[in-house]
């Protein structure tokens, strides 16, 4: 390298080597542009059985990263055409080279420029002239560490998998309930229409009622196929839909459990809504809740009331669905949204089958579209589901800096939304980084109370992202209280793994939203009123360190 010692002066070969230990050999990219030091340093690593890989400049290292996708990267900082700080950055900025590892080599070993490289994106580093051990035991500390994080990724990728089967399987015990429901009602019209048309065969005097049953029992075939064809759409930021209507199409599908279980429903609409919540979304969220009380409920005397009340909050309504089942023991209440929490099934010892995402599912959609969802209990009496939707004319939210509206890219030109994550686990910063990217969207991380604090009141914030941790601790809570005292006090989305204690639930009231993890990436995207992704066709699932494509 021009302007440094030579090559016996930069590596030295101070005590005898040690072999690398088995299976720590890897693919590593050596970038210097002086060629005495490049060929020491590869003879060096080959010995050492490593995959060896060299350039001499700052444009071919990137060009050969891409190429070979080496495990760790050997870069020298003063190389031609592009600097190795430069090089680090956009290894790290890009989704396909971040992963690989980056030890800098330098000759300027002051603190400063050691930050320098640090913030970089650098792993580690070594200044020269370096002791060749002292090399080779740092390249072995990064192979380790390329290895546990490459292990941690496939066990990720394997979890994802099986929360993944599970949802399947939840879904597909719904398709199944559906279907028997659906074949139920379509016998019962076929058999109307049948009997019908056997009579006027044989008298004439029938005919005219048999074309009266024939467009009766269609137009319920049509009801139907039309409540089927609304299920589960995809959320695009602007769907609203008649609460009434709805709901009256979904309770046309489980006719046949409510028949089988001897259950009775009542219903009592105070008023007829247009809700911000896309038909399919509101369906399956009635469903799962419908079914729910239907499977709860023993015995005979059965009742499921569904209710349409407007909300405390103006511009709001409130849906709420009771049953005078057993009631849910107190001990499970504070746990009744968490993922695979059940009762039923195999996960939960009842007869009943379920994989303890249903409620779970429900209580995403409803936060995700600004929405609010809880449960009230007694034993012996029965329970109540409620939740709260904003009506399909927005206005602000009371306790909020301002309303969320959905933005388009000439509306972001203007101002470029800013986020406070606050959260312990870094890779949620990157996988919510990602995401946002696609939305142009900042994103600013700081996993400490008192570093976000600081931040916050430096610069100015859109929404704050709070991770409260779980139910027994305080401190995320804390944390959200101060933010509200800050003015302008920011829109703040809490996230959980737990649904919260019933003590901090005036505290889920003055937030922007709640989401329990895993949620669905676009479900915060509703809550930043920004527009779903739709690139991939997948569904984005955000958990505490991973990133699932359903």
């Amino acid at each position: 390298m021009p302007g440094t010692s030579s090559t016996t002066s930069s590596v030295k070969k101070s005590v005898p080597l040690t072999p690398s230990a088995p299976g720590l050999t890897g693919k590593i990219l050596i970038v210097e542009d002086n060629r005495d030091i490049l060929c020491a340093t590869r003879r060096i690593l080959t010995a050492q059985h490593h995959d060896v890989s060299v350039a001499m400049d700052g444009e071919e290292a990137l060009a050969k990263a891409h190429e070979v996708m080496p495990d760790l990267v050997l870069l020298d900082v003063m190389i031609p055409k592009m600097d190795g700080l430069e090089v680090c950055r956009r290894l790290k900025s890009d989704p396909r080279t971040s992963g690989i590892m980056v030890i800098h080599v330098t000759g300027r070993g002051s603190a400063e420029h050691c930050v320098e490289g640090f913030d970089a994106g650098a792993d580690d580093y070594i200044s020269k002239p370096f002791h060749v051990p002292e090399l080779l035991a740092r390249i072995r500390s990064a192979l380790r560490l390329k290895r546990l994080t490459d292990d941690l990724a496939a066990r990720n990728r394997q979890l994802e998998k099986s929360q993944t089967d599970l949802i399947r399987a939840e879904k597909m015990a719904m398709i199944g309930l559906l279907a028997s429901g659906i074949a139920h009602e379509f016998n019962n019209i076929m058999a109307g229409v049948s009997g019908y048309a056997q009579l006027a065969k044989k008298n004439p005097k029938f005919r005219e009622e048999l074309v009266d049953v024939t467009l009766l029992q269609t137009e319920r075939a049509l009801e139907l196929t039309r409540s089927l064809s609304s299920y589960n759409r995809k959320n695009d930021g602007k769907s609203s839909c008649d609460a009434v209507s709805v709901i009256d199409s979904t309770l046309c599908l489980v006719v046949k459990e409510l028949e089988s279980a001897g259950v009775r429903l009542e219903r009592d609409f105070q008023e007829k809504p247009e809700l911000k919540i896309p038909a399919g979304q509101l369906q399956e969220v009635v469903l799962n809740l419908v079914l729910n009380a239907i499977q709860a409920i023993e015995g005979p005397g059965g009742r499921i009331e569904i209710r349409i009340l407007p909300a405390e909050i103006e511009g709001r309504t409130t849906i709420e669905i009771a049953d005078n089942g057993p009631g849910i023991a107190p001990e499970n209440l504070t746990r009744i949204f968490d993922p695979f929490f059940t009762t039923k099934g195999a996960l939960g010892g009842g007869k009943q089958p379920g994989t303890g995402l249903g409620l779970t599912v429900s209580y995403n959609i409803v936060q995700g579209c600004s929405g609010r969802m809880d449960v009230s209990s007694t034993l012996g009496k029965g329970t109540t589901f409620r939740f709260t939707l904003p009506k399909a004319s927005p206005i602000p939210l009371r306790g909020m800096a301002g309303p969320v509206v959905s933005c388009t890219g000439a509306e972001y030109a203007a101002h470029r939304p800013r986020i406070l994550l606050v959260d312990a686990e870094g890779a949620v910063h990157d996988l919510l980084r990602d995401y946002l990217r696609g939305h142009d969207v900042d994103v600013v991380y700081h996993p400490s109370a008192e570093a976000a604090i600081a931040e916050f009141t430096r610069q100015s914030f859109d929404f704050v992202i709070l991770d409260v941790c779980d139910a027994d601790n305080a401190d995320g809570f804390d944390l959200f209280d101060k933010f509200l005292e800050c003015r302008p006090a920011p829109r703040v989305i809490l996230s959980s793994r737990r649904f919260p204690d019933p003590r901090y639930r005036s505290r889920l009231d003055r937030a922007h939203g709640h989401l329990l993890k895993p949620f669905k990436l676009d479900s915060l995207a509703a809550l930043l009123g920004l527009q779903p992704l739709r690139d991939s066709g997948s569904e984005a699932t955000c958990n505490d360190n991973k990133l699932t494509l359903e």
